[in-house]
C-alpha cells in the first residue's frame, strides 16, 4: 500500500520548482522531507495534498494512477496534510468540539445538538484536554494546532503529511504529538514529516529526504546523521562571487555595532557579536535557527531579548524600526511581499518612503527629487521594468528585490541589515545586490542572514553560525568550509576554533561551551 512520487516536475513560467522527483512513501513508516527555504519541499506538499497539479510526471498508490482535481480528490484517497499555517485548518467563531468534528458535521453524520457534539469531539480527541465549549480562537496557537492534529490523526488516513507540525509546540505537546505519530505509523500510516528541528526528526523518522533546489539529492535511512544531513541540503558548490570580493577597496575600520549578551530568542543562550564599518557579517543557520529574530532586534522590528547594544560607542536600544532608521540603522526584511512592499505603490513611492521628508518640501512631496532618488537605484542596481513610476507588481521578483535593498543604501546607513536579501531571485540578481552590498561595507558596517551559506562565499568576511537560538561558533570566510559549517550548523561541534568576534583567546570555543549533544 505504497504511495509513489515518479519523476514529478513543476514549472511556474521560468522556474522549476521541483525537477523530477522520484519517491516512495511506504505504509507504516515516517519519512522526514527536509531542505532549505526555495528547495522545493512546500511544492511537493502542494502536488500530494491536490492544492496544485504537477507540470509532469505521476502520482500513485498501489500502483494506480492518482489524479487530483482538488484537495477534495486527495482527502478521498486517504492523503490528509496538516499545513503549517495552522488558521487555515479551523473554523472562527466555532467551538472547540465543532472544530474537532467537522467533518462529521459537513458531511450530515451527526444530530446537532451540543451533547451529541461533545461527544463525538471526546472520541475524536479523548486526551486533548481542551474545553470543548471554547471559541476556539480564544485558544493559543498551540492549541489550536493540537486540534487540527488530532482531527487529522483520526480520520481514517492512508497518507499524513504534517509540515512543521511543531512551530508552535511547546516541548511538552511536541511529545505527545511524536506519540501520536508514531501510533498512527504503527497502524499502518505513511507519515511525510517536514520539519526544520533536526533533532526532531533524528528521533522520529526512519528515513530523510533531502531537496535541494527542486531536486531530490539523497535519501538517509535510520540511524540518521544531521551532518550528513546537513551537507546534503547545503552542497559543497559555492555560490559565485560578487564582483567586488571581500576585503577588496575596503578594510575593517571603527566598531560600529556591539551587541553584548544578547539573546537571538528567549530560548537561546545569550552571546556577543561585533561588527565593524568595512566589513560583511553573515549570519547563517537552519531554518529556525534564530536569524530572523536577532536581525528584527538590529533593526528595531522587535524588542531586545537580553543584553544590551552600543552603536557607535552609544548605547542603542531602538522601540522600533523608525528610532532604528533615526539612528542610521536600516533593516530589509525576509518576507519581502508581506513585509516590504505596499500593493499598488510604484517603484519611485518605494524607494522614497522611509525618507519623505528628504523629498518634500512645505510639506508636498516633490515628484522630480522622488524620480532622480528611484532611478539612482534603477541605474545602481540594474533594475529592468518599466521605470520608477512602475507600480512594484510590474517588476519580477528579482528585481523588487533589488528595489526593496536598494532604497536602504540612499539613507547612507551606518548599519545595514539583510535578511535573505537573494530570496526568490535569480543569479544575476543575486550578483548586483551583491556587488551593491560589498561596495556599501566600504563606508558602513553590514550583516546579513541566509539560510543558505553558500550565499556569503564572494560577500561576507566572517560567518556566525546559530543553532536553535544560539551561537555555535564563528569562522572566517576562509575557513568557513561546507565541512565546517554543516557541522556548526546541525549542532556537532567544527574541529578546530570557531570563537566569536572580540572573544578573549584564552576563553574556550562557542562550540565548547555552548551545546549539548543531543
Amino acid at each position: 500500500m505504497t504511495f509513489a512520487v515518479t519523476s514529478v516536475s513543476k514549472v511556474y513560467g521560468a522556474t522549476r520548482a521541483l525537477s523530477s522527483i522520484t519517491l516512495e512513501l511506504r505504509p507504516g513508516e515516517i519519512l522526514g522531507l527536509i531542505g532549505t527555504n526555495g528547495a522545493g519541499k512546500s511544492t511537493l506538499i502542494k502536488i500530494l495534498s491536490g492544492a496544485t497539479a504537477p507540470t509532469s510526471g505521476t502520482l500513485s498508490y498501489e500502483g494506480r494512477p492518482l489524479t487530483f482535481a482538488g484537495p477534495l480528490d486527495a482527502q478521498a484517497a486517504g492523503v490528509q496534510t496538516v499545513h503549517q499555517n495552522i488558521d487555515d485548518g479551523v473554523v472562527p467563531g466555532a467551538s472547540v468540539a465543532e472544530n474537532l468534528t467537522l467533518d462529521a458535521l459537513a458531511g450530515g453524520g451527526l444530530l446537532v445538538t451540543r451533547a451529541r457534539v461533545r461527544g463525538a469531539a471526546s472520541a475524536v480527541a479523548p486526551d486533548l484536554g481542551l474545553p470543548l465549549d471554547a471559541p476556539v480562537e480564544s485558544l493559543p496557537a498551540s492549541a489550536r494546532q493540537q486540534i487540527v492534529i488530532a482531527r487529522a490523526l483520526a480520520r481514517r488516513a492512508r497518507l499524513l503529511i504534517l509540515d512543521e507540525p511543531t512551530s508552535t509546540l511547546s516541548e511538552v505537546e511536541a511529545a505527545a504529538l511524536a506519540a501520536r505519530v508514531k501510533a498512527a505509523a504503527s497502524q499502518g500510516v505513511s507519515v511525510l514529516y517536514v520539519s526544520h528541528r533536526l533533532p526532531e526528526i533524528e528521533a522520529l523518522c526512519d528515513r530523510v529526504a533531502v531537496l535541494r533546489d527542486g531536486e531530490l539529492v539523497a535519501t538517509f535511512a535510520a540511524p540518521l546523521s544531521r551532518e550528513s544531513i546537513v551537507t546534503a541540503m547545503l552542497g559543497s558548490s559555492r555560490a559565485a562571487a560578487p564582483s567586488v570580493p571581500p576585503g577588496e577597496g575596503s578594510r575593517p575600520g571603527r566598531e560600529v555595532l556591539a551587541a553584548e549578551e544578547v539573546r537571538a530568542v528567549p530560548r537561546g543562550r545569550p552571546f556577543t557579536l561585533r561588527v565593524r564599518a568595512g566589513e560583511v557579517l553573515g549570519v547563517t543557520g537552519l531554518v529556525g535557527a534564530g536569524k530572523s529574530e536577532l536581525l528584527e532586534q538590529l533593526g528595531g522590528a522587535r524588542p531586545l531579548v537580553s543584553g544590551r547594544m552600543l552603536l557607535d560607542g552609544e548605547p542603542y536600544l531602538p522601540k522600533d524600526p523608525r528610532a532604528a532608521i533615526g539612528r542610521g540603522v536600516v533593516f530589509a526584511p525576509e518576507e519581502r511581499a508581506a513585509q516590504a512592499i505596499v500593493p499598488g505603490w510604484s517603484v519611485r513611492a518605494h524607494v522614497t518612503l522611509p525618507w519623505l521628508r528628504r523629498h518634500s518640501r512645505a510639506g508636498l512631496l516633490v515628484r522630480r527629487s522622488e524620480t532622480a532618488a528611484a532611478r539612482h537605484v534603477i541605474d545602481l542596481f540594474g533594475v529592468r521594468g518599466p521605470g520608477p513610476g512602475a507600480p512594484i507588481e510590474a517588476l519580477s521578483g528579482g528585481n523588487q528585490q533589488k528595489v526593496v535593498v536598494g532604497r536602504w543604501l540612499a539613507g547612507d546607513p551606518r548599519l545595514l541589515v539583510l535578511d535573505e536579501p537573494y530570496r526568490g531571485v535569480d543569479v544575476a540578481a543575486r550578483a548586483d545586490i551583491g556587488r551593491v552590498v560589498r561596495e556599501r561595507a566600504r563606508e558602513s558596517a553590514v550583516v546579513v542572514a541566509t539560510s543558505d551559506p553558500q550565499e556569503l562565499h564572494g560577500l561576507a568576511d566572517r560567518v556566525l553560525v546559530l543553532y536553535e537560538g544560539s551561537a555555535a561558533g564563528e569562522l572566517p570566510i576562509a575557513e568557513a568550509t561546507p565541512e565546517r559549517l554543516a557541522a556548526l550548523m546541525s549542532g556537532t561541534p567544527a574541529q578546530g576554533p570557531s570563537r566569536m568576534s572580540g572573544a578573549p583567546s584564552d576563553r574556550p570555543s562557542l562550540t565548547e561551551t555552548t551545546h549539548d549533544r543531543h
